[in-house]
């Protein structure tokens, strides 16, 4: 994760953040993903694959999209949604090091993920900057993607998708 830690009280934070918003939003579950793809936490329904493939998976996503967005000049996207025919996926970020992916299923809908993801990520970064603040880390301004790296995460999605 970076130069940064979660201790115990700070996990017990964010879960009571998380739990809500699963309850509210009617999500299966959440997951926190630092920007180098590392899981940090995970909250609901245990999902039947692999949670730290997963987790790189987001944040190679952000990255690709962080670097369309450059090409279509804007500084970039905060929110992604996948649709898919059972599950979705609504992916945020949280601040400059941390995602928040959240999947739900037809059971709630995309306004009410939207609505409820909207608090949680005010509270969630509120308890970051807490955390960031006792641990005196920085937060650095989300830094410009390489071109190269982005190419090589494109190929490696391919390859995991088999396109």
């Amino acid at each position: 994760m970076g130069n940064w830690a979660l201790y115990e009280e700070d996990i017990g934070s964010i879960q009571v953040i998380l739990k809500e918003l699963l309850d509210t939003a009617y999500a299966q579950g959440a997951l926190l993903v630092d920007k180098s793809g590392q899981l940090v936490l995970n909250a609901g329904t245990t999902p039947d694959f692999d949670l730290h493939a997963f987790a790189s998976l987001v944040s190679a996503d952000f990255a690709a999209n962080s670097e369309l967005a450059r090409l279509l000049g804007e500084d970039g996207f905060n929110t992604l949604v996948h649709q898919g025919g059972r599950q979705n996926l609504y992916l945020t970020r949280v601040n400059p090091k941390v995602i928040l992916a959240v999947v739900y299923d037809k059971r709630t809908s995309l306004g009410i993920v939207r609505h409820r993801i909207k608090r949680c990520v005010t509270d969630l970064r509120d308890c970051f900057q807490r955390l960031f603040d006792k641990r005196q880390v920085a937060v650095p301004p989300v830094p410009e993607i390489d071109a190269e790296l982005v190419r090589g995460m494109e190929s490696e999605l391919d390859r995991a998708f088999g396109i």
